[in-house]
């Protein structure tokens, strides 16, 4: 029978209604027990159940049934059970609990709140919250309805417009966007991207994740992975800590460092430790301690260990401290540099360089600079304290280079070698110039003057003018006897590396020496001439000389005279001559007390100013 409930004055809890109302101070002291369409009132709360027990000494109250509870805001709660407790101020709720406000709803077993605190804490089975279209499914969590923050246990799984996780642990920010996950985690966004971390914080808002420990994120545009990563889709930038790989899909490229910082949209990365730039589409590979590169720009510079390989250009670039551009292609190096172009076919090498398409300077360390130039077959090694080299018609069929060697040059071939005080190598007629005590050898012939010209075939020597104090030694094969030639100028002509034709002016001195079939020296020669041509046959017998009014003489091998043996100024340099390619850093005098040449090299013109 439905009973009237007044209002009592005084009372914490105002009950409007109850079907039956009874107190048994002797079984249950202080406890009024409502059964029926219950429905009271409590600070501002509405309550409706199928029964109650409240006491109002103690201040708390339970409710059974059908429990249906509205706040003030919007907020309503169903439940099973409820049990409020206004001494600790904390509502026990209990069985297909239900919480609603305005943008948010929760569905879950059993829900603890503290109305000091305002956290409420779900557990006991799976619980389902859903705020502003977003939706968590975990074991349990708890959730701050001031503050926002909320943190969610066991088999997380969270839903929104913008990405589904699955975590362990999760912990966020229903306002902020912000959420952090621990233990094995998987995040999906809606851009595609897959995130694998133990370790991550996501903010669904700006797109920004910050991930801990060792993680990977696969998307469309591009994969990350190392051991702490900050990555954003939005702005394009990625930064890795530890074993780090960034494969960028769009751009076709791949970045492998310690330390990466890359902008897939800008095209620019920073990387520091055991770097490798692999841009497939720029056709260029970077490896190095330390490497900026920017894509777009092309600029790279690298240090320590540094190597770029620009397939693109066919070049490929070494060194401690590099920098390079592959648009403008200028570059600079230091320490142990080394720059090869496969494409126009030579090569430096040293501690300090300068280059661009067109000229490059190489200068300093030990054993100081090198150029090799393989445009022409054979590789000519040319070493000297300063190198430098010049492009002409660059990119054209017309194109060659001047190479120019200062101080200490020295320079190998397989067929002829060399050594003076300044080079230049021209690609174009393939001519080595030669000034400051030049000296050349080819076979078994030593060529000394004051300059010198050497013309080269694609792997022997063609032809060589002595401008001078022009002298020519060849050693015979007993190493004992030398044909010798002596004169101002001298224009030797080689036919598969062996001198066929020579020919000299001005006070020119011949020792020459005659042989027989077997080649056994038979004869001595010595005649002086103002002019000479001398043909000589591949076995290196004299075939026919010319020469004008001439005064010689000629003996048998047994009656030379002691002084017409060698011509004067006679010299030999053979521990001079570099003998392969790595003997031409080696430093050697071109001239001893008893060389007597006025060598001289001739002073660049000066301006003057009248």
């Amino acid at each position: 029978m439905a009973q009237k409930v007044t209002e009592k004055k005084g009372s914490k809890f105002y009950i409007d209604h109850a079907d039956n109302l009874r107190h048994n101070q002797m079984l249950m002291p202080d406890v009024q027990i409502a059964k029926g369409n219950v429905r009271l009132r409590y600070k501002g709360m509405t309550l409706s159940c199928d029964s109650a027990y409240f006491n109002d000494q103690s201040n708390w109250f339970k409710a059974f049934g059908k429990v249906h509870m509205t706040r003030p805001g919007g907020v309503t709660l169903d439940c099973h059970r409820l049990h409020y407790d206004g001494m600790s101020q904390m509502v026990h709720v209990r069985e297909k609990v239900v919480v609603r406000q305005p943008g948010k709803s929760l569905r879950c077993d059993s829900l603890d709140y503290n109305m000091i605190s305002k956290v409420a804490n779900y557990f006991g089975g799976r619980g389902t919250l859903v705020y502003n279209g977003n939706t968590v499914i975990a074991d349990q969590g708890d959730y701050n309805t001031e503050s926002h923050d909320a943190n969610f246990f066991g088999n997380v799984v969270m839903f929104t417009p913008k990405y589904r996780i699955t975590t362990p642990e999760a912990h966020g920010n229903t306002e902020t966007g912000l959420v952090h996950v621990v233990g094995k985690s998987v995040i999906r966004t809606a851009k595609g991207e897959v995130v694998h971390t133990s370790d991550g914080t996501y903010n669904s808002r700006t797109d920004n994740m910050e991930l801990n420990g060792h993680s990977t994120i696969t998307s469309p545009k591009q994969d990350v992975e190392g051991d702490n990563i900050v990555y954003n889709s939005s702005t394009g930038e990625a930064e890795g800590h530890g074993n780090v790989k960034i494969v960028d899909k769009a751009n076709d490229r791949t970045i492998i460092g310690q330390d990466v910082f890359y902008n897939e949209k800008t095209g620019h990365s920073t990387a520091r430790g055991n770097v490798k730039i692999d841009d497939r589409r720029q056709k260029r590979v970077i490896t190095g301690d330390e490497v900026i590169y920017n894509a777009k720009s092309g600029y790279s510079e690298g240090h320590g260990n540094v190597k770029i390989i620009d397939k693109l250009n066919q070049r490929t670039i070494t060194g401690r401290d590099l920098t390079y551009n592959s648009n403008t292609h200028e570059g600079t190096g230091e320490g142990n540099f080394y720059y090869i172009d496969e494409k126009q076919k030579h090569a430096f090498k040293g501690d300090y360089l300068h280059y661009t398409d067109s000229a490059a300077i190489a200068f300093g360390g030990k054993p100081g600079p090198i150029a090799k130039d393989f445009s022409q077959g054979d590789t000519l090694f040319v070493h000297a304290d300063t190198i430098s080299m010049k492009g002409f018609y660059m990119n054209t069929p017309k194109m060659y280079r001047e190479i120019y060697g200062v101080n200490n040059v020295r320079a190998f071939r397989t067929d002829v070698q060399a050594v003076c005080g300044f080079l230049v190598a021209n690609t174009k007629d393939s001519c080595m110039t030669m000034y400051d005590y030049p000296i050349v050898w080819s076979g078994n012939r030593q060529l000394v003057g004051d300059s010198i010209k050497a013309y080269m075939n694609d792997s022997t020597i063609r032809q060589a003018f002595v401008y001078g104090n022009a002298f020519s030694i060849e050693t015979l094969p007993d190493k004992q006897h030398y044909n010798q030639i002596s004169s101002r100028d001298m224009r030797a002509d080689f036919v598969n590396g062996a001198v066929r034709r020579v020919d000299a002016w001005g006070n020119v001195e011949v020792v020459f020496y005659h042989t027989d079939k077997d080649s056994t020296l038979i004869g001595h020669n010595y005649t002086e001439t103002d002019t000479l041509r001398m043909f000589i046959t591949p076995e290196r017998k004299l075939k026919k000389i010319w020469m004008s009014k001439a005064d010689g003489v000629i003996s048998p091998m047994t009656q030379i005279p002691p002084d017409r043996l060698t011509l004067p100024h006679f010299e030999l340099f053979d521990n001079v001559r570099p003998k392969d390619k790595n003997d031409i850093f080696r430093r050697a005098a071109r001239k001893t007390a008893a060389t007597k040449r006025n060598a001289q090299v001739i002073l660049p013109p000066r301006q003057r100013i009248e």
